[in-house]
């Protein structure tokens, strides 16, 4: 009987151990599978979409006759996200090549820094954009003098030097690791776990925790100000509510719309960094949800432009060029001396 006994928990064990090899070769195939093709077929996608877009916007902006300040806010973004889908084929072939690196130390850490201070910069301009629209909306006479173009590209500038300067422990760390098997592959060498804690703490406060109240108040700001003004005009019949009533919805929608893609794109990304400081042994189903999140914070690269053109009736005009009943087109009209009255790329 003993021996049965024994026997039976000798073939269950050896069971066990074929079926937990069995799941941990397929997981290993899939997260292999998934890193070498799908992943770079997916930001390949989402790279060709946003570069064209974002060209498109910038396009768009430069040739415009009359720029507003928060077309400089947009060419920022334009041009942070046209970095970003730069330098990404970098990442792609690495990705595609089984985490094999080829382009040599160099250009590691001149790509692996480009990536991490898009992230900072979009970031940092997507704030400074809600501080400007919450000063336009909010205080619009009382803050006019701050909000000059030349004073908004000087705040830009700022910006984007900031962002350099948070990267520099991106610059210091990033290089080529060569693995006992032989695989080069470029990557933020962070040698003890203080280290891989520090670091993620650093990326994720200044990448999203910091900017994500600041955004929320400022745009939570805005659309109380905006039905509060509604309805104080609307209960003095100043004027016909159905107009106000439409800017404040379309408004209210815009908001939402800008604040969902920032929480979406970049947010499970973050919050999974975060996780993983506690994971020793990854499942399937992180690995599943972390290529999730990696596709989500490219995706932001391609989804801002159109943000732009199918929620800003602005910049929608000045995109086609409609013409107007005096036979002049709508970038002509800019020159107009009756022109001068502030456009916001966002209404």
């Amino acid at each position: 009987m003993n021996d049965t006994i024994s026997t039976f928990s000798n073939r269950s064990s050896q069971h066990h151990n074929q079926s937990w090899s069995q799941n941990i070769s397929k997981s290993f195939n899939f997260v292999y599978f998934t890193e070498t093709t799908i992943l770079p077929s997916l930001i390949g996608f989402l790279c060709t979409t946003g570069l064209i877009g974002n060209v498109l916007v910038l396009v768009t902006i430069l040739r415009a006759v009359k720029k507003t300040v928060p077309d400089v806010y947009i060419c920022n973004l334009a041009v942070a996200d046209v970095v970003h889908v730069t330098v990404m084929p970098f990442l792609i072939h690495q990705w595609a090549r089984g985490g094999h690196w080829v382009f040599g130390s160099t250009l590691c850490r001149v790509i692996t820094s480009l990536d991490n201070c898009n992230q900072v910069a979009c970031a940092a301009v997507m704030t400074a954009v809600s501080v400007d629209r919450y000063c336009a909306v909010v205080h619009p006479f009382r803050l006019l003098a701050l909000r000059t173009k030349s004073r908004t590209m000087g705040l830009n500038l700022l910006v984007w030097g900031v962002s350099v300067l948070l990267v520099v422990p991106v610059w210091l760390h990033s290089k080529v690791i060569r693995f006992p098997d032989g695989l080069e592959s470029c990557s933020i060498n962070l040698v003890s776990p203080s280290a891989v804690l520090w670091y993620t703490l650093y990326q994720t406060i200044t990448s999203f925790f910091l900017p994500l109240p600041l955004i929320l108040t400022c745009y939570i700001l805005i659309v109380v100000h905006t039905w509060r003004m509604y309805m104080k005009n609307k209960q003095a019949q100043r004027y016909s509510s159905n107009l106000p009533r439409a800017r404040a919805i379309r408004l209210t929608k815009m908001v939402l719309v800008l604040v969902g893609v920032f929480l979406l794109s970049v947010g499970p990304y973050h919050i999974l960094q975060l996780v993983n400081l506690t994971v020793r042994r990854p499942s399937l189903a992180y690995h599943t949800c972390y290529y999730l999140s990696v596709c989500l914070s490219y995706a932001a690269s391609s989804i801002n432009p159109f943000i732009y053109i199918l929620l800003s009736g602005h910049f929608r005009r000045r995109l086609t060029g409609p013409r107007i009943p005096g036979g002049r087109s709508a970038v002509e009209k800019e020159r107009t001396p009756h022109a001068h009255t502030p456009h916001s790329s966002y209404a």
